[in-house]
């Protein structure tokens, strides 16, 4: 089927073709066939499908390359917390281990709907409380029937504190990726590296695990062909392996197909290995800011010559918007980026490193590359699968900037949720006319399961929201 989208602003992330202020895309089934002027008059003869992108902005959609989707059903009681400890006694203390297989899918359906609905089509999402094979199906089953592109990461449970202490297993961080459980899913319904969900391995690394595990998780997703990613906060003195990375690097362990979250505490020697070795980094901005006293890696990881990649992490916290992840991370490096130049007495600047381009790569090809997903997504060239958005540049928050300013800068600093129009996934129409192709009813009753998924785990774990008192001022 053949997919005309017609003279929209077309911001397509690619450096050949840079950005048409009138400009078309041509797909056919699930792939961008061409991008140009005047496409729609001289090729658009037997498309079946036109849409006007008249006074929208057409752009890749979003990726988002860190996300526990798992945890939509908590929404809403993080925000207060003290620190990311509270999040680790809370969530995998108690609430994770109140899950079961069934609540893992509605969330996980729900959640990769909220994200397509937001623009985001692809997600790394990070499924860090499987215990059972049927809840690695049943998380499977959620995001394959969102019709979100997702590479699935097989995460463990960690059950810690008093859940723990009345277990009989050896301590999570001694328990490496279950090899059988990964061979099936790698045999059987993630066997392919070029369907619309693959796979990916959600591990311990040197800072939550012992070396031995992290080494043997790497080469287990090695054996199989596939990515992995670790936690990494790089805080001295709160590792678990404090030269861990340094080993691996040594042991030929690292390198494109490991990705790095956070990392925000790592030395800068330490970081430039990492990225020195091919790794990536994924940088959830909002949840670092609000839970650690060192700021995002953004920048530096810009300065020694990587590509920086955006999540949104935990919706304990607050909504997963790519929009506002986007933006803070934006703002802050710019925050940064002055204060390092007046530091040096170059204030006020001639120029910026961090640009709403610099942001909007991160939000696209740089997740796309953490993903080891550059050759399919992240921008709209010609020959890569069709994983576009159109947001709407008449809506009050955005206009006039669109059709009469920089698109760029009105989708960075100015669009929403609410603004996006239309999202093809693959080429298949999973929004149009600002409303999910998923249907309506459906949602709705998605809703009210979710809704009683939450109350029961909130039971089971005792759990009662209550308001944090305000401390003392630093």
């Amino acid at each position: 089927m053949k997919t005309m989208i017609k003279a929209g602003s077309v911001v397509t992330m690619d450096p050949k073709l840079g950005e048409l202020e009138r400009g078309d895309v041509l797909v056919e089934d699930d792939k961008i066939v061409a991008v140009g002027v005047d496409l729609a008059r001289n090729m658009g003869a037997g498309a079946e499908r036109t849409i006007d992108a008249s006074g929208m902005v057409v752009m890749p959609g979003l990726v988002n390359s860190h996300i526990h989707t798992w945890e939509l059903t908590l929404r809403g009681i993080g925000a207060d917390w003290i620190s990311a400890r509270d999040y680790f006694a809370h969530i995998h203390g108690n609430l994770a281990q109140r899950f079961e297989a069934e609540d893992n899918y509605v969330a996980n359906l729900l959640g990769a709907l909220a994200q397509i609905n937001a623009g985001t089509t692809t997600i790394f999402d990070w499924c860090h409380n499987l215990r059972t094979p049927q809840m690695t199906d049943a998380s499977l089953d959620g995001i394959v029937e969102s019709g979100v592109r997702a590479v699935f990461g097989h995460g463990t449970a960690k059950p810690m504190g008093a859940h723990f202490a009345n277990s009989q297993q050896k301590p999570y961080y001694e328990i490496p990726q279950p090899r059988e459980e990964v061979k099936r899913l790698r045999s059987g319904r993630l066997a392919s590296d070029d369907g619309l969900v693959t796979m990916a391995l959600a591990i311990l690394g040197p800072d939550y695990g012992t070396y031995e595990v992290a080494q043997a998780d790497i080469r287990l997703a090695r054996e199989f062909g596939i990515m992995n990613s670790a936690h990494t906060a790089g805080r001295q003195g709160k590792r678990m392996v404090p030269d861990g990375f340094w080993r691996l690097n040594e042991a030929g362990l690292l390198g494109p197909d490991h990705n790095v979250v956070h990392g925000n505490c790592l030395p800068d020697d330490e970081l430039k290995m990492i990225i020195d070795a091919g790794c990536s980094v994924s940088a959830t901005c909002m949840a670092e800011l609000l839970n650690w006293d060192h700021p995002p890696l953004l920048g530096r990881i810009e300065k020694i010559g990587g590509t920086a990649a955006l999540g949104t992490d935990v919706d304990p916290y607050f909504a997963a918007s790519m929009w506002q992840e986007m933006r803070r991370a934006f703002m802050h490096q710019r925050e940064m980026d002055n204060r390092a130049l007046s530091a040096a007495g170059r204030w006020p600047a001639e120029s910026h490193a961090t640009t709403v381009r610099t942001a909007l790569r991160w939000a696209t090809m740089g997740g796309a590359k953490a993903l080891r997903l550059e050759h399919r997504i992240g921008s709209l060239t010609p020959g890569k699968e069709a994983d576009l958005i159109l947001v709407r540049g008449n809506d009050l928050n955005i206009f006039p900037s669109v059709p009469l300013g920089d698109p760029v800068q009105a989708v960075v600093m100015n669009a929403e949720t609410a603004n996006v129009d239309t999202v093809l996934i693959a080429g298949k129409v999973a929004k149009r006319h600002g409303k999910l192709a998923f249907p309506a009813e459906r949602i709705e009753r998605l809703k009210e399961e979710v809704l009683a998924s939450r109350e029961r785990v909130m039971k089971k774990g005792s759990y009662v929201y209550r308001p944090v008192p305000e401390g003392p001022r630093p």
